[in-house]
């Protein structure tokens, strides 16, 4: 039997009924590609990133920070907590990035003057 081609063009990927699944669950959902890897995520909820702050007190705090975010809120592929030192340098914070962005961190217009 042949693996299917999910709607993002991933061999064995996840199908439509999946990420309507995930949009049902969580509302809006985003895909970010990375050479050829792609990576599904969603917002970052504020109870969640209070939680994450209230157990980061550790001397590697941002590393720590970067990956409970990623755990949390990258739907596919699972980030597994093993093989984070086998993924490229920079995915982490780079999809972290992008998570926060998309959980309203940052300005996406500036402001008016009234």
């Amino acid at each position: 039997m042949q693996e299917k081609v999910s709607p993002l063009g991933i061999l064995g990927g996840p199908t439509q009924e999946q990420i309507d699944e995930w949009k049902s669950k969580y509302g809006e959902i985003f895909v970010a590609k990375f050479t050829e890897e792609k990576y599904i995520y969603r917002p970052l909820k504020r109870f969640e990133y209070k939680q994450i702050l209230a157990v980061n007190q550790t001397p590697d705090a941002r590393t720590y920070a970067e990956e409970k975010v990623a755990e949390k809120c990258v739907i596919w592929p699972k980030i597994d907590p093993a093989k984070l030192s086998t993924l490229k340098a920079g995915t982490i914070s780079t999809l972290v990035d992008l998570i926060m962005a998309a959980s309203n961190f940052g300005i996406t217009e500036e402001p008016q003057k009234l």
